[in-house]
């Protein structure tokens, strides 16, 4: 599978990026199918060949995190988005809580969540059948 990968080039205190299209699997310093662009992150400079971005996504291609924001910075510039994204961030805990304790109707009555299932436990405690079947034997 390919990605679109940002490949750290420049000296220490000094990075820029290239973006390439690699192997997903490859070693980054490793040979790329492609050089699609540059990234200077100290001079916020993007230069990424348009065309060439569109023809790999459109082949199955699959930006990484760090690349994916490049894109959509020179995307947001030409006016151009090439990406889909990713996938929405799931809910927080709290949400699913506060969802439990809302009342629960049932036949026009409201009741807790809570109390509804515990009458249910006491309802099949006391008919079960092995329960009357346990009585203490007197010797």
């Amino acid at each position: 599978m390919l990605a679109i990968k940002l490949k750290l080039i420049g000296k220490k205190g000094q990075h820029s990026f290239r973006v390439i299209v690699q192997e997903k699997r490859t070693k980054l310093q490793g040979k790329a199918v492609e050089d699609l662009g540059w990234f200077n992150p100290h001079s916020n400079q993007i230069k990424l060949n348009q065309e060439r971005l569109k023809y790999w996504i459109g082949n199955g291609a699959q930006p990484t995190e760090s690349a994916q924001k490049t894109i959509n910075k020179a995307g947001a510039e030409s006016g151009v988005h090439s990406y889909k994204g990713r996938k929405a961030p799931k809910k927080k805990r709290k949400d699913k809580k506060a969802a439990a304790e809302t009342p629960v109707s049932v036949e026009g009555v409201s009741q807790p969540a809570e109390e509804s299932s515990v009458e249910k436990i006491k309802i099949t405690e006391s008919s079960s059948p092995d329960a009357s079947n346990e009585t203490p034997k007197e010797e």
